[in-house]
């Protein structure tokens, strides 16, 4: 009995880290999220991503699995991943030209801010307070 705690123990210890990345982006659905973000008074945050884009890829090894990044985007955001590739539509709506490129909308999808380019961890921390500052 005390070897299976044991090994749940660890597993959560050497698990957590990924989950917490999977966790980060919990919706897909745009609409959904919104309403998610008007009732619990946060903003959403839409990371635009392809699969071809470098940066993107660079996002998500490192920015998106930061603890601190993690903790501040689930108190303050709802976070959504939109491939540009399969919603044109929708990079055409926010006009993005570039990617990466993460838009903070409000629960009426109004953009609030965007950050254009690879952002570290830090960076982004840096960047999102003086957004809350706003």
């Amino acid at each position: 009995m005390k070897s299976l705690a044991l090994i749940f123990f660890l597993a959560g210890v050497f698990l957590t880290p990924v989950l917490w990345a999977e966790d980060l982006f919990f919706m897909e659905d745009l609409m959904a999220a919104q309403k998610v973000a008007k009732s619990t008074r946060k903003l959403v945050m839409i990371d635009f991503k392809a699969e071809w884009c470098g940066p993107c890829k660079m996002l998500d090894q490192t920015t998106w699995k930061d603890k601190s990044v993690i903790l501040t985007l689930r108190d303050k955001a709802v976070a959504v991943k939109v491939d540009v590739d399969e919603r044109s539509e929708l990079a055409a709506k926010y006009s993005i030209h570039s990617l990466p490129t993460v838009i903070f909308v409000d629960g009426n999808g109004n953009e609030v801010s965007r950050f254009i380019g690879y952002r570290d961890a830090e960076e982004f921390l840096k960047e999102f307070s003086k957004l809350e500052e706003s």
